[in-house]
């Protein structure tokens, strides 16, 4: 059940869906604009009510050579859009933007974002972004908004953002589009527990209590303590060395990026939480707690195995052991190359570590890359999807135990996992994959999306 929406107050599409995204309400759209012939918008509406930024990007993507024509510059738009609104609005909307949310509650203005002005130039990440973008904006608007503190906007919104993404159906990932700067929603701290889940279908903001039980507070200082997840949600498919599990190195990430640390249940125990992710299947010989395999600065080639002295060891944090073992790089090494490393790492690590989850991972999501290229005979077909049916079981006893307690269950996993299992005439298990797939669905977005394709398969 929804608790409250929220329109953005400003909203830029990546570079990619402008020719088919309407620049206002991101639908999917063709009716282009007649000058740039870039531009859509789904009705005069839509184009009426985007004029006021789109008239400074006209003549640029009109003048724009094919060669730079999408060329990323999302961020520099996003920029131009709110110096536009900061001159219309003052930074202070001057409708609600949020739905169903009581007016004890404080609406947020542009004023009370933090962008982290003076942190940025000591980013590197941050500050090559920046160089970037500045640049983007010249080419935009010139030097029309010289006198206006640039840095500041730039580090408010890309701190704040907020990614926009569509479902078309819930057996295809959801469609990553642009981003957006949602004022109020923007309070919220990060959580891998968070009490609002996201459950968005549209532009807007759509957040829900993870405990249905619970209610907005009755302060605006309660309600401000409330937190989202700042992670991938659970129904986009891993592309690149993630995991749905969080782990300390997306801990770290976050830190880095959004210049503060977590603390929900996974964060807060960073003992429990090194036993967790690299545990192995070897003991210590003085206290006979597991040893944890930790990466060696020194010496890239090896890794070390130690006691973390969870039992008051004396060999706490003594190199125990040194160990050759080489991680899934996700490069493109051939499928067989990451099941041989995966197999050395599962006689190394526990059953239940998150290192060997993450491995597992990246093996499942190479066998899909496989399966969809459409170049496999037929023995190939069916060795590589029951390979990956089995991987995908294995890996879901693992979300089972590590996400037990979490709201971010990936449900994109199992539609795959069931499709998967449908294929070679699994029927049953298909069957209860879908069913709890549906459930999961059903919990976020209610009938805000199509199930028919699920209904057909039950």
């Amino acid at each position: 059940m929804v608790i409250f929406t929220e329109a953005p107050y400003i909203a830029a599409l990546k570079e990619e869906f402008l020719t088919n995204r309407c620049s206002s309400c991101f639908k999917s759209s063709r009716n282009k604009c007649s000058n740039c012939r870039i531009i859509v918008y789904c009705n005069d509406q839509c184009r009426i009510n985007d004029q006021i930024y789109h008239k400074f990007e006209c003549e640029y993507y009109k003048n724009k050579s094919e060669k730079l024509k999408f060329e990323e510059t999302v961020i520099a738009r996003m920029v131009l859009r709110v110096i536009i609104r900061l001159n219309l609005d003052g930074g202070q909307p001057s409708i609600d933007l949020c739905s169903n949310l009581p007016d004890r509650i404080h609406r947020r203005s542009w004023f009370d974002l933090i962008g982290h002005r003076d942190e940025i130039p000591y980013s590197g990440r941050h500050w090559n972004l920046w160089l970037k973008t500045i640049n983007q904006i010249k080419l935009l608007v010139q030097d029309q908004f010289d006198n206006i503190d640039l840095l500041e906007i730039f580090g408010k919104i890309l701190i704040n953002r907020f990614r926009v993404a569509f479902h078309e159906n819930p057996f295809n990932e959801r469609i990553s589009i642009g981003w957006a700067i949602y004022l109020t929603v923007s309070c919220f701290n990060h959580s891998c527990q968070p009490d609002l889940l996201q459950c968005s279908y549209d532009i807007n903001m759509r957040l829900k209590f993870n405990d249905s039980n619970r209610t907005i507070p009755e302060t605006t200082v309660e309600f401000n303590k409330l937190t989202v997840s700042y992670r991938h949600q659970n129904d986009f498919r891993l592309k690149n060395p993630s995991s749905y599990v969080p782990t300390r190195k997306q801990r770290r990430n976050f830190i880095n990026f959004f210049f503060f640390n977590c603390h929900c249940i996974y964060c807060s125990n960073d003992l429990r939480n090194r036993y967790a992710e690299s545990s192995t299947n070897r003991l210590c010989n003085q206290c006979g707690d597991f040893l944890v395999l930790e990466k060696n600065f020194n010496d890239s080639m090896n890794s070390i195995l130690v006691c973390l002295g969870r039992n008051k060891c004396s060999q706490y944090d003594k190199i125990l052991d040194r160990i050759n073992i080489s991680c899934i790089d996700n490069t493109e090494e051939t499928i067989e190359i990451c099941e041989d490393k995966l197999s050395n790492i599962e006689q190394l690590l526990h059953p239940q570590s998150i290192l060997l989850l993450q491995q597992r991972e990246k093996v499942f999501f190479a066998y899909q890359k496989l399966l969809n290229e459409n170049n496999l005979n037929k023995n190939q077909l069916t060795n590589y999807i029951n390979r990956a049916i089995q991987l995908g079981e294995l890996l879901m006893k693992q979300y089972d135990i590590h996400l037990q307690h979490s709201s971010i269950y990936p449900k994109i996993f199992l539609t795959d996992l069931a499709n998967l299992c449908e294929s070679v005439g699994k029927e049953d298990q298909a069957k209860q994959l879908y069913l709890k797939a549906l459930h999961l669905w059903r919990q976020d977005y209610q009938a805000h999306i199509d199930y028919k394709d699920f209904y057909l398969k039950l």
